[in-house]
Order: C-alpha cells, then sequence, then structure tokens
C-alpha cells in the first residue's frame, strides 16, 4: 500500500534578494500594495527581477524535493499578492485607482486597486501556462498550479462598475477557465482554484458562489485533478491570537454542494482549529486535503502530533481520499521552519 500522498497549498516566504514585496512583512499597518509593488519594479531592472525570481524558484522547489514531498508548487514568488499578480492580465483593473477597504467580512481592512470596466483579458492569455512549464522543468515531480477563485478576487477589489455580484463572478470565471484549459493543453495535471471567501459568506456561496466556482472548470479534462481550497484567513502576523476567523461552521454548510461541485478535491484546514468529525462523513465523492500544519505558529509539530491527528481523521474518511498538506500557505513562516515542518508532515503520513 502507498504512503499517503502530500503537497503544499502554494505560498512560500519570500527570500530577502527577491525584489518583489511581500505583504506578510508589513504587519497591522494599511499597506497599499500596488504603490509598493511599482515601486519595487521601477527601482530595479526586468533583468535582475527574472533572474532572482528564477533562483528563488529554484530554491524552493529544491526545498519541497529534499522533503520528499509528492505534489509541488512554485511557492507564488512572482505574486506580490496571491490574488493581484493574475488580475494585472485582465482588462478592468485599474491598479492607481485605489480605495479604502473592509472586506472578509470585516477581518481585513486596507487600499485596494478597482475594477472600472468589463473584466477580460488583455490580450492572448495563457502566462500560467508558460509559467508553469518553466517551473515544470525543474522537477521530476508535478508542479500544481494555483489561482484565485471569482468571490475571492471580488472580495479583493473595490468595485465601481459593475454593482451586481453575478455579472462580475460571471466574467471572472470565465476568464479563469480559459486560464485553466490552456494550462491543461500544456500538460499540466494539478491545478488549485482558491476560494476562501467562500468560507467568508457561505450564504452566498450557496446561492451562487459555488456555481461560478464550479464554472470555472468547465471543459478542463477529466485527466486534470481539480481541488478547490477554503481555509479560515490568515492573521496580521506570525503568532498572532486575536484575529477573528472565518466560522468553521460554514465547511459543513457548504459541503454537500462542495461534494456536487465538480472538483476533485477540498483542501481545508483542520489544524489551526480543528473540525468536527461529522465534516468528513458530508463529503461522498470529494478527496479532502487535510490540514494538518499549522501555518501562523512558529511551533514545530511533532512527527507523533502529526500522525495522531492524521490517524484520528481516518477513522472517518478512507485513506484513498485523504491527502496530507499544511492548513494553507507557508507565506508567513521563516524558511527553515518551513522545511522542519515538511519534513516532519511527510514522514507522519509516510507511515500510514
Amino acid at each position: 500500500m502507498s504512503p499517503l500522498k502530500t503537497t503544499v497549498i502554494g505560498s512560500f516566504p519570500k527570500p530577502e534578494y527577491l525584489g518583489i514585496p511581500c505583504w506578510v512583512k508589513n504587519g497591522k499597518e494599511v499597506i497599499n500594495f500596488v504603490e509598493e509593488y511599482n515601486k519595487a519594479l521601477s527601482s530595479q531592472g526586468a533583468e535582475d527581477i527574472e533572474n532572482q525570481l528564477q533562483a528563488a524558484t529554484q530554491d524552493i522547489i529544491a526545498l519541497q524535493r529534499r522533503v520528499g514531498l509528492d505534489l509541488l508548487t512554485d511557492g507564488e514568488l512572482r505574486r506580490e499578492k496571491y490574488i493581484h499578480t493574475f488580475c494585472r492580465s485582465l482588462n478592468g483593473f485599474d491598479f492607481q485607482k485605489t480605495k479604502k477597504k473592509i472586506c472578509r467580512n470585516g477581518a481585513w481592512e486596507g487600499l485596494l486597486p478597482t475594477i472600472v470596466s468589463k473584466v477580460s483579458h488583455k490580450e492572448e492569455p495563457g502566462f500560467m501556462a508558460k509559467e508553469w512549464k518553466w517551473s515544470q522543468n525543474m522537477s521530476e515531480r508535478p508542479i500544481k498550479v494555483t489561482i484565485p477563485g471569482p468571490m475571492t478576487i471580488m472580495d479583493t477589489f473595490c468595485d465601481d462598475f459593475y454593482n451586481n455580484d453575478e455579472e462580475l463572478l460571471n466574467d471572472l470565471a470565465k476568464c479563469i477557465n480559459i486560464e485553466l484549459k490552456l494550462l491543461a493543453e500544456a500538460g499540466c495535471k494539478e491545478i488549485q482554484v482558491d476560494e476562501p471567501v467562500l468560507m467568508r459568506y457561505p450564504m452566498q456561496g450557496l446561492e451562487y458562489g459555488i456555481k461560478y466556482l464550479s464554472a470555472c472548470i468547465t471543459d478542463v479534462p477529466k485527466e486534470v485533478f481539480k481541488t478547490v481550497h477554503a481555509c479560515c484567513g490568515y492573521p496580521q502576523y506570525l503568532d498572532q491570537t486575536d484575529y477573528e476567523k472565518a466560522d468553521k461552521g460554514a465547511y459543513l454548510k457548504l459541503a454537500p454542494s462542495l461534494d456536487n461541485s465538480g472538483f476533485d478535491a477540498l483542501s481545508i484546514e483542520d489544524t489551526h482549529r480543528r473540525n468536527d468529525p461529522e465534516l468528513f462523513k458530508a463529503f461522498k465523492k470529494m478527496k479532502i486535503v487535510l490540514g494538518v500544519i499549522d501555518v501562523v505558529k512558529s511551533r514545530l509539530e511533532t512527527v507523533e502530533e502529526i500522525r495522531k491527528h492524521i490517524s484520528d481523521v481516518l477513522e472517518y474518511l478512507p485513506r484513498e481520499r485523504l491527502i496530507i498538506a499544511p492548513d494553507c500557505g507557508l507565506i508567513f513562516l521563516p524558511i527553515n521552519l518551513v522545511e522542519n515542518k515538511l519534513a516532519n508532515m511527510v514522514k507522519a503520513a509516510s507511515s500510514f
């Protein structure tokens, strides 16, 4: 019997030498990430930035191979924030026109870019497929591509054009769908749509959010493994304890609809807060990518802790429908701690 499969969610900490700003470095301040990003690009040459990105991505992929992960990512190092980079390839977004917005159901406040016209691709789409090929050439193991989902994009921008959630979500889903089909044509076999905002607004998710989430994977081939990631939210800084998480009960509310969404797996957090075991019984089709590493705490989980966690969940979920991962992206953690946490995770998973 093969060991349980292991993966990561997406983001890794950005090396100090990388000239793209990292939003988690800014602590509690309200930061205009767009201005910070543009300043960084204007102060360095494009060739220098590209060389730094190549070196950093190679380092992150090498780390994942070293600890023995089965499914890797590029670390999302090209992204100043995991949502904005994709949206820069689209018409309709004005990154110079920013407004203050309270989002994530009141959990976060900041200056955000604005949607000012109809959303569509600026030019020939497919930049994500090109980036995937470049990263995949660095690894004999598969590289997973992550892309933000429609509701999460919508909640991360101010809207001065649509004033109609479903019209905006429909156009966003069309753009995402184009990118995913081009990834599949390029040979990518693992994609992940990040839709954490589902957890913040579960009723909107049930009303229309999951419909447009499913539209993202229309006509994406069956041989492409499709995961949706829905976590409960990041803090403002590492080891913060007083931040507002999404209601973990949202998982159970959304489970039946997600199970029938057409996705192959749901990635959830289960370490920062353990879920009710009834949640795992609610899924009849989907695999569960189980978060067994807390990505916002500097404490190192032991192999035995992780093994016990996995064992507990296997009482409710068949092993053929279980994949092991951290709760969310690893961007908050020091890189040496990232490696130690992942090494313990892989060791624990390999014992089953």
